[in-house]
């Protein structure tokens, strides 16, 4: 009787150590998960990081979950090798091989796989997608500057990586026209039911031959559908001259100027109409120069100019407003010279920073950033340098 009792004593005690040191090594498992996730994945705009440690049914641990930056994978799991755990790996990286172009002139992208969900972004046609997953009629998608959300599969035509890579070899040209074109069935025709497509600037499109062909001072057009369009060839460039410019504070603002009065719309990316920090993207854009998605993501990159010091600001700087207690940013500008700028608030327009100006907000002004310099920097890429383009 009394060995049974010490038996049953030594087995209580090694199942309690086996138990304490399963949890001790999920809680290491679960420190390192979170500091890749505070390090490389901090911003869900930006990155698909659902991971986590726990203990299946048979009592082992498992680091599981899905990521969609393989370079994070990587990184995860040297840290929990590091470590020294005993785990099982159940880690999945989203694909890097499934594509899509989109395939409307301004496609409105959302936050969740459903119409009524947030718009949280636009592209316009021709912009290349990284397909992330699919659900039902949506896909998760990823844009160049790195921002996910969803797109209805009527809004895109999916591409291989074959494809992709044929279709960056493929001469191709870009709406610079900072207005709307119409593009037409034929060379000839002009009137409203000959309307293929209207186009906006930034869209992206192929041409049927390696040669371009222009008729009446059209030219020839395949969308990314397939459709044919003959459009004003003043309206276009190559996208290799497009891309291969250099910083034009000039060409940033006119682009700006050139939407003055165009309505706010959150979400909006676009030159049919736009947001605060779709107004800096689309502008930017033209110059070849592809940015973040949203304002906070903006503000947090290239050269920091304090409010104190907007004398120095110049043109096509970015100023960033918001809230003077916390900090948080709300709103972003484009600067233009003596204190004024363009932005989009209920619609796009000038004001100015300066108190003394009569176009002075009140709204508080935070700071400023240079992106002039600063092109292949964190969240600042020319296109031209971008693989999805190139």
């Amino acid at each position: 009787m009394k060995s049974q009792i010490i038996l049953a004593l030594l087995l209580s005690a090694a199942l309690g150590a086996s138990a304490q040191s399963s949890m001790e090594a999920k809680g290491r498992a679960d420190a390192v998960v979170g500091k890749i996730k505070s390090q490389y994945a901090p911003d869900k705009r930006q990155a698909v990081y659902d991971v986590k440690a726990y203990m299946d049914n048979g009592g082992a641990l498992v680091v599981g979950g899905i990521l969609s930056d393989s370079a994070t994978c990587s990184v995860l799991r040297r840290e929990l090798q590091a470590t020294g755990i005993d785990y099982t790996d159940s880690l999945v990286v989203m694909p890097y091989d499934q594509w899509a172009l989109v395939r409307l002139t301004a496609a409105s992208m959302r936050t969740g796989g459903r119409h009524a969900a947030e718009m949280a972004t636009q592209n316009v046609m021709g912009t290349p997608l990284r397909v992330l997953a699919a659900d039902g009629d949506w896909y998760r998608v990823q844009s160049p500057d790195g921002y996910i959300s969803y797109i209805p599969s009527s809004s895109v035509v999916l591409r291989t990586s074959k494809e992709m890579a044929q279709w960056r070899r493929a001469p191709r040209f870009i709406v610079v026209s900072p207005w709307q074109v119409q593009a037409f069935r034929t060379a000839d025709a002009a009137g409203v039911r000959d309307v293929v497509t209207d186009l906006v600037n930034g869209c992206i499109v192929e041409i049927p031959a390696s040669v371009p062909n222009v008729q009446n001072g059209k030219l020839e057009i395949l969308l990314p559908d397939g459709r044919r369009a003959f459009v004003d060839a003043k309206a276009m460039a190559s996208v290799s001259e497009w891309a291969a410019q250099d910083f034009n504070a000039d060409r940033i603002l006119d682009t700006a100027y050139s939407m003055e009065g165009t309505p706010y719309l959150w979400g909006g990316t676009s030159t049919k109409a736009i947001d605060c920090s779709g107004l800096a993207k689309v502008s930017y854009f033209s110059n070849g120069i592809i940015l973040m998605r949203d304002a906070s993501q903006q503000a947090t990159t290239g050269t920091r100019i304090e409010a104190k010091d907007w004398r120095q600001c110049r043109p096509g700087d970015l100023l960033f407003f918001g809230n003077a207690k916390t900090g948080r940013v709300t709103h972003v500008a484009i600067y233009d010279s003596k204190g004024n700028y363009v932005h989009s608030s209920g619609r796009v327009k000038r004001n100015s920073v300066d108190p003394d100006a009569e176009s002075y907000l009140t709204t508080p002004f935070l700071h400023a950033v240079r992106i002039a310099g600063n092109e292949e920097t964190r969240g600042i890429i020319r296109a031209r340098n971008h693989p999805w383009y190139f």
